[in-house]
């Protein structure tokens, strides 16, 4: 089987297929099936394994350095990861805030409208009478004075 023609032949390209004539319902020889297999079991009762420091010592070391970098790897992506989460918080802080002050707004907006003078003499009815301009009364300023006009009051 050392030259080419053995190894066609082995591959079975050398010879035409065979026509048969009449029907034949025998199997074709397939290649390789005169090999026969022995298994023998193997009895492993007096093996003992042997301990290797060296090759204990090597897996410890790989499992130290597989924790090592993956600590390392958890230790480099935690603040950006920390920051993102920041990041999110303080949009979720800033759309809280734009909605709180949107509804102060309407609420001031409201108590402005149900303020109007109009709208309290239409709330008394007959019963609101507004004072006259004389019967108004000042109270006198307290002994400190928080602003001051460029003349002086009497």
């Amino acid at each position: 089987m050392a030259t080419l023609g053995g190894l066609m032949e082995w591959l079975g390209a050398a010879k035409a297929p065979a026509r048969r004539e009449r029907s034949d319902f025998r199997l074709r020889a397939l290649p390789r099936e005169d090999i026969l297999l022995f298994v023998k079991d193997i009895e492993y009762e007096g093996v003992e394994r042997v301990a290797d420091r060296r090759e204990t010592l090597a897996s410890v070391s790989m499992a130290g350095g597989v924790l090592a970098t993956s600590l390392l790897v958890i230790a480099l992506l935690l603040p950006g990861t920390y920051s993102m989460l920041v990041g999110h918080r303080i949009e979720e802080l800033k759309r809280e805030r734009a909605e709180l002050v949107n509804t102060l707004r309407q609420k001031r907006a409201e108590r402005a409208r149900l303020e109007n003078p109009a709208q309290v003499e239409q709330w008394a009815g007959d019963e609101f009478v507004a004072p006259a301009a004389n019967a108004v009364l000042y109270a006198a300023p307290s002994g400190e004075t928080v602003a001051k006009l460029g003349r002086e009051m009497r």
